[in-house]
């Protein structure tokens, strides 16, 4: 089976880069706001380089989209910082949807050519 790229991973990163960016783009933040959506942005960065770099060196399923699924768990909860600031409620929220979306999807890829099969076509 030929190493079909997994794009799930670069959409990770530019939704971690994007959240990194969003409480500089919408001013009215508090800090606490502030560093808990840049770190959780960083560690979705992280997390899908790793996986990105590990892939291809790797016959073994790996677990690095999980991580990915987590943050984005903790941008969608993290609006309950964010009282009053829709702005970054919503960001969060669709962002975070987004990391659980991709790295849902980074794991179904990883599973199909980990095994070494393919889904069947009907």
């Amino acid at each position: 089976m030929r190493n079909v790229p997994n794009f799930a991973s670069w959409i990770n990163i530019v939704v971690g880069i994007l959240a990194i960016i969003s409480p500089f783009a919408l001013h009215d933040t508090s800090q606490g706001v502030i560093w808990s959506t840049v770190i959780t942005g960083a560690v979705i960065v992280i997390a899908a380089v790793i996986e990105l770099s590990v892939y291809p060196s790797s016959s073994n399923m790996n677990y690095w989209p999980v991580i990915n699924v987590i943050a984005g768990i903790w941008l969608v909860i993290s609006t309950s910082l964010a009282i009053g600031d829709v702005g970054m409620i919503w960001s969060n929220i669709v962002l975070g949807i987004m990391a659980i979306a991709t790295a849902i999807v980074a794991l179904g890829y990883e599973r199909v050519h980990a095994s070494g099969s393919q889904p069947a076509a009907r």
